[in-house]
């Protein structure tokens, strides 16, 4: 039996079931016959699955927050990408809200508005690292308004939807390398020529480049 208090026992374990069976097919029953405990010992915790679903909510919050996404100078070659791979893991831990982000945020209205909130966010720190990069000559100057606000919302459907994209094509593994690539893909164009050939450097380390 773990040392860990039993609420963050649940927590873990829910997710643990969530993201080998997906959100919807897990009951409290089977949260408490894995952690081989009563029911009621579960419902003390957490009334209800979303009871349950916002704390895990909260949970991924902290987690998030812990990287320190944001506080990042990109200073070295490769950041931008490191970070996103930093990011894929973050997801992979509890990729069961992200294949099913759709159907949670529906039934759940509440986390639905606090991830919202959080995806713009998400798309804040982007925008600021794509303009932060333009500023120092990494990228190239904003070819026409507006363009670079539309890649950053391209890199984040990119990486958020990522492990649902793998489920539709049924493909068992993370992808971590392809995702990467993808972004990488996405940004090329307005790279500075300099930096282009830095990433021809960069990529192959990464797994970006076959």
């Amino acid at each position: 039996m773990s040392d860990l208090p039993l609420k963050k026992q649940i927590i873990q374990k829910a997710i643990e079931l969530f993201n080998q069976r997906g959100f919807f097919d897990i009951r409290m029953r089977d949260i408490s016959s894995a952690l081989d405990i009563s029911v009621g010992s579960v419902t003390y915790h957490f009334k209800s699955k979303e009871a349950l679903m916002e704390s895990i909510y909260r949970y991924m919050l902290k987690t998030l927050e812990g990287l320190d996404i944001s506080g990042r100078l990109f200073q070295k070659k490769g950041e931008e990408l490191e970070v996103a791979q930093v990011y894929l893991s973050y997801m992979q831990q509890f990729r069961f809200f992200f294949q099913d982000t759709l159907d949670i945020i529906r039934t759940y209205p509440q986390i639905g508005q606090q991830h919202r909130q959080q995806v713009l966010e998400e798309l804040n720190i982007i925008k600021n690292i794509l303009y932060m990069q333009a500023g120092k000559g990494t990228l190239a100057a904003e070819p026409a308004p507006g363009i670079y606000d539309t890649l950053a919302e391209m890199i984040w459907q990119s990486l958020h939807f990522w492990f649902a994209r793998q489920t539709i094509l049924g493909n068992t593994e993370p992808g971590w390398g392809d995702a990467l690539r993808t972004i990488g893909h996405l940004v090329y164009p307005y790279l500075s020529e300099e930096r282009k050939a830095e990433n021809l450097e960069i990529m192959p380390g990464i797994g970006l480049a076959k």
